[in-house]
């Protein structure tokens, strides 16, 4: 049945079923408790305008146009909010660092900036925007929001208070001074993750991203191995503690089966920064009901012996420890055989493909890590549909990425 919704003395607005899909129920779920939602913090962009005026042309540029529009917010939305695609038009936006009214607002600035982009002197008034007011099982209802109403309110509404920050540890740098003198920064977002053979969603992942401050651009991963021990110490104990911030602050009080954490082969492989990691991983235990994933990265080249001595080593506070790749494997990885690791897994990459062509890819990729181990985890896949794919191919278990976007050219 649908609701309605009455603000500061306006007419009752009627709250309509968007959009529902069962697959995305988990992802969505994790807001109904979080306090956005009935804060009204969240809302939809939706490219119907642009649909219903590329006629017969839109399901043949759809990808071209998700690029551009997954582009867009990445750059608007970066450090400060999530985005996911609901349906073939629509958009759910969250920006918990900004008040209702002021996140109404630049919903619109970010479509009208999309319209004119697509639609140039033909693109209508900006009126695709809805305040979702239930998320439930997959269901999406939204109602309209008043744009001249949205307007005035933004410029004396108050930001909305700050998540709790959790003081029982010590805070990691982030933003710090790398030894080369550089500032960095931390940057974190959840990506759901899945068990392929049932689709139920058994956690999330920590994703992480480098940026060089003030410019906020992504540093490369030969940047990122380039680093001191001691600056990427720096990293996972931020990398952590943000992305537990993170999950609290979305989560609230709700506790999710598993957390998959990154952790490079550098840290657990140092004395110094071994007791500091293990006090962290203690403290994200508390927010989850089976216990952690520890994802080790940067494991090419390492030999097998010492690879085998921190998983061992980390395996008490883990419930599993699986090795990341920083590709997918163009061969058998022969030399991550007998070394403890539970599982592989690596990034969908430049994505999302062809149907064709990921599944041809993917297929090559689980093939060769399922030579040496029989979990296989897939990383940022673009769409439910592509978790389907993966499945098929042979992987065991993938995450949905929030956000997906090629990198901007320059």
């Amino acid at each position: 049945m649908a609701s309605t919704l009455v603000a500061d003395g306006l007419e009752p607005r009627a709250s309509v079923e968007r959009f529902s899909t069962h697959e995305l129920g988990p992802t969505l779920e994790r807001f109904q408790s979080s306090g956005l939602l009935e804060e009204g913090r969240i809302n939809l962009i939706c490219l119907d305008a642009i649909a219903d005026r590329l006629g017969d042309k839109w399901e043949g540029r759809q990808e071209q146009i998700y690029h551009h529009v997954e582009r867009t917010l990445t750059r608007h939305l970066e450090g400060g909010g999530f985005f996911q695609r609901v349906s073939a038009t629509d958009y759910l936006v969250v920006q918990p660092t900004l008040g209702k009214f002021s996140a109404q607002v630049s919903c619109l600035l970010y479509l009208r900036e999309l319209l004119n982009h697509f639609l140039g002197g033909a693109a209508p008034e900006a009126a695709d925007v809805l305040e979702v007011t239930s998320l439930s099982s997959g269901r999406i209802f939204a109602a309209e929001i008043d744009r001249d109403h949205a307007a005035l309110a933004a410029r004396t509404e108050p930001p909305p208070a700050p998540p709790e920050e959790d003081d029982s540890l010590p805070t990691p740098w982030n933003p710090f001074v790398a030894a080369d003198g550089r500032t960095l920064r931390v940057s974190c977002h959840l990506e759901p993750v899945f068990e392929l053979k049932t689709f139920a969603q058994i956690g999330y992942r920590i994703a992480r991203r480098v940026l060089r401050m003030p410019e906020a651009v992504e540093l490369t991963p030969q940047e990122l191995r380039n680093l001191t021990t001691a600056d990427i110490e720096k990293v996972d104990l931020a990398t952590i503690a943000r992305g537990v911030s993170r999950l609290k602050s979305e989560q609230g009080n709700a506790r999710q089966p598993t957390l998959f954490l990154p952790v490079s082969y550098t840290t657990l492989a140092s004395q110094r920064g071994r007791g500091p990691l293990i006090a962290r991983f203690k403290e994200a235990t508390r927010g989850v009901d089976k216990g952690l994933v520890c994802e080790i990265t940067d494991i090419e080249g390492v030999p097998g012996s010492a690879l085998a001595a921190v998983t061992v080593m980390i395996k008490p506070f883990c419930m599993i420890v699986v090795g990341k790749l920083r590709e997918a494997p163009g061969r058998s990885p022969e030399d991550l055989r007998g070394v403890r690791l539970q599982g592989v897994a690596f990034e969908a990459g430049a994505h999302p493909l062809e149907r064709g062509e990921f599944t041809a890819w993917a297929e090559h990729a689980i093939a060769n890590a399922r030579r040496v181990t029989r979990s296989v985890i897939l990383h940022g896949l673009s769409g439910p549909e592509y978790l389907g794919l993966a499945g098929l191919a042979g992987a065991t278990h993938g995450s949905l990425a929030a956000r997906r976007a090629p990198p901007a050219s320059v």
